[in-house]
């Protein structure tokens, strides 16, 4: 790392220039006040250009130097954040908040031995509370995962769900076509049990942080209890490779998908997918991706659902606070049809989402998501004279209570409302679910 090499100059220098001749004139007093301020908002980066004038000025001033470090930290200047910890701790040796603000950084600069010394004697202290000596074992569990070339990690759940419209019957009694008017199917209601469990293998085959393969694999079924033509059981497994410069990552992963729908199977969906993930700022994350794939259905009845579809996402991730983040995400994706005369397979479809999730208590997560997609049908249906066009308004709240470090109780409610152009596939769905999962 550059900071290895530079980091005798920089303690040098700072032990020539850190006894108290300097002292800030009353104009930078008021520009060292604003940047205060500043920092107090959250607004790290003007906070650090007005810090990055005013610290030659103020090399024997500890706050100043904590204030600086703390915006090249947020800022992602971490050799800078680095040199001011360090004069923050010659000059007040034993500052506990300092030194852990220094170990911090040295994980975030992936300096992995020096930041594991650094937490581990933080962690010899009895005056740290239970709080955040957890938060420092986390840290030394994930120095752990970095320096290993291969790690393995599962999650298991189990659960009941109630399933208001489990054949997603007709929001509408009626509906009309040329030949007159039809009793539309009426929605069912029924309760199931589900299961769902998932396996990821990491392994680091360049240099570590670098180049890594990652397989996952996942199963999830669910049983209703009366209505078994809708049982649902999905497999998949994606290998993906994977490469990080420090500051971006970039997947290219593939995937393979079954279906099973009432015990039978049902399709098989192929895929490969492009991925580019940006670290903008320490709290801001940017993804964006391209996904192709293809369906094929298993029995021949259904070989006109055959098709190939495209679909780019963009996404944005905002960390607010240490315990709350925000995403959003806006996609639009096109499917065409092998062969047939099907009018319900080519569509065009465009949609977005936003998902909040918030900390609210040590060991209570609450999350938020809210989505909205339009499909556009290409094909023009003679038996309704309407081109069919579907939106769907999706929302869910989840409720995360962390038992123990394993395991955790989850109460989750969905709802969805479909409006068509053709009014048989308009319905109204809500889902209620209570489940355990696990982490091992």
């Amino acid at each position: 790392m550059i900071y290895s090499h530079l980091r005798p100059l920089v303690l040098i220098g700072t032990l020539f220039f850190s006894t108290p001749i300097f002292a800030l004139s009353e104009k930078d007093q008021e520009s060292y006040q604003k940047a205060k301020t500043l920092y107090s908002s959250g607004d790290f980066t003007q906070s650090y250009a007005i810090l990055s004038n005013l610290y030659l000025e103020a090399l024997d001033n500890p706050e100043l130097n904590f204030y600086l470090g703390r915006c090249a930290y947020e800022t992602g200047d971490y050799t800078s954040a680095l040199a001011a910890f360090d004069r923050v701790e010659m000059l007040e040796q034993g500052n506990q908040r300092n030194q852990i603000e220094h170990a911090r950084t040295q994980y975030k600069a992936q300096l992995f031995p020096e930041a594991k010394e650094s937490f581990q004697a933080l962690l010899q202290s009895d005056q740290l509370s239970e709080s955040t000596r957890k938060t420092l074992q986390s840290y030394l569990s994930a120095i752990d995962k970095q320096e290993h070339r291969s790690g393995f990690k599962a999650i298991g759940r189990a659960g009941f769900l109630y399933d208001s419209n489990v054949n997603f019957g007709s929001a509408d009694d009626t509906y009309t076509i040329i030949y007159g008017t039809y009793s539309a199917t009426k929605p069912i209601s029924d309760t199931a049990h589900e299961e769902s469990v998932g396996f990821t293998h990491l392994y680091d085959f360049g240099a570590q942080g670098g180049a890594i393969l990652r397989n996952q694999a996942s199963l999830y079924n669910r049983h209703y209890s009366d209505e078994h033509d809708y049982d649902l059981t999905f497999l998949s497994y994606n290998p993906a490779l994977l490469y990080s410069d420090g500051q971006s990552t970039y997947e290219l992963v593939g995937g393979i998908g079954q279906i099973m729908l009432g015990g039978k199977e049902y399709y098989t969906l192929y895929s490969l997918q492009p991925v580019w993930m940006y670290d903008s700022s320490p709290s801001l994350q940017r993804t964006l991706s391209l996904k192709i794939g293809r369906k094929n259905y298993t029995q021949t009845t259904d070989n006109d659902l055959d098709s190939r579809w495209i679909e780019m996402k963009g996404n944005m991730a905002y960390g607010i606070s240490a315990y709350s983040k925000i995403e959003g995400t806006l996609f639009a994706s096109r499917q065409i049809k092998d062969n047939g005369t099907r009018i319900d397979v080519n569509y065009n479809e465009i949609g977005g989402s936003a998902l909040y999730t918030n900390q609210v208590l040590p060991n209570t997560i609450v999350q938020a998501d809210v989505s909205f997609k339009k499909r556009y049908y290409d094909d023009y249906s003679p038996l309704f004279h309407s081109y069919r066009t579907d939106q769907t308004l999706y929302g869910s709240i989840n409720f995360i209570q962390r038992l123990n470090d394993s395991i955790s109780l989850e109460l989750m409610g969905n709802y969805n409302h479909t409006d068509s152009t053709i009014s048989v596939y308009q319905f109204d769905k809500y889902t209620l679910s209570l489940s355990l999962s696990t982490r091992f």
